[in-house]
């Protein structure tokens, strides 16, 4: 009876070993994330973070020479139309200044160097003191690759985007190879103007304060891309006028406490305000939102232009 049993125990886990290797090697294969080099043009499906880590591996340093970092209010930016560099979209939903450091110290450790940033402010990304991106934004991350239950989820949704299962919930053309998050059509209310009034409602003067794990990470991030050479342009979101106006004060002190982080004179870092008097044309008009602070297509065709010097 022992004999049988370890023989049938023994083919179990041959087979075991087998099925493993094979679904890893097609895991490979695939290469959903561009971890391994097999593909040049692919997109996030889901499982945001963790995807877009994954590519920071070799997709997006060795198909891009810049790369956007923010939360979703800079995620929406298609930079296609940029003609001199070809810039990634590395923003990720609610994302935190604390976030944006492993992931672009994951693109600096590839040997094809970014050379351009840029990078979106605003007084969301500095409230959190927690480290945020510490459980999935490491390096123990790149065995996910090869297979794993996040891998499985995120093979799920592509089905679903494929297929077209759930458009309204998981649509297909909602990310661009270049990273681009077009959730517009998730996002837009009914009445900006009201979304707008309750924002302004909720803000407080602690809303504005920078806790000290985000100070540093500022101060992190600086450090990083200063020393990498890379030519940046930090950017105050712009806020919808009737928000600004109402907080105004509030928001030029922080404008002012995001510069302090930032104590030297290089000119390969630059900061741009885009809730100055001079561009009330675009905060005041409300057609460049989707609610109290995303932007509308129009929004980000001519924020785009401000970028990138157009």
């Amino acid at each position: 009876m022992n004999k049988y049993f370890n023989q049938y125990f023994k083919r179990v886990i041959f087979v075991c070993f087998l099925t493993a290797v094979g679904l890893m090697l097609l895991n490979i294969g695939l290469d959903i994330f561009g971890v391994f080099g097999f593909k040049k043009n692919i997109r996030v499906y889901g499982e945001e973070r963790i995807s877009k880590y994954l590519m920071a591996f070799r997709y997006i340093p060795e198909n891009f020479d810049g790369v956007i970092l923010g939360p979703s209010l800079s995620a929406n930016i298609n930079p296609e139309p940029v003609k001199e560099i070809r810039y990634y979209n590395a923003s990720l939903m609610g994302a935190r200044v604390q976030t944006m450091i492993p992931l672009l110290d994951r693109m600096l450790a590839s040997k094809h160097q970014i050379k351009r940033a840029w990078v979106c402010i605003h007084p969301y990304m500095t409230q959190s003191n927690e480290m945020e991106g510490s459980l999935f934004m490491n390096t123990k991350t790149y065995w996910t690759a090869f297979g794993s239950v996040h891998l499985l989820r995120v093979y799920g949704f592509a089905l679903i985007r494929w297929l077209n299962l759930a458009p309204n919930k998981y649509p297909s053309d909602q990310y661009l190879i270049n990273g681009t998050n077009k959730f517009e059509p998730l996002f837009k209310g009914p009445d900006v103007e009201a979304k707008i009034e309750e924002e302004k409602a909720k803000l407080h003067s602690e809303d504005f304060e920078i806790a000290p794990i985000p100070e540093a990470s500022l101060k992190e991030l600086w450090r990083m891309l200063e020393a990498n050479e890379i030519q940046t342009k930090v950017y105050f979101h712009p806020v919808p006028l009737p928000i600004y106006e109402d907080h105004k004060g509030s928001f030029s002190q922080y404008w002012e406490q995001v510069k302090l982080t930032y104590s030297a004179n290089n000119p390969l870092i630059t900061f741009e305000n885009f809730n100055r008097s001079d561009f009330s044309f675009f905060t005041g008009d409300l057609s460049n939102y989707i609610d109290h602070g995303h932007l509308s297509e129009k929004g980000q065709q001519l924020l785009l232009k401000e970028l990138s010097g157009e």
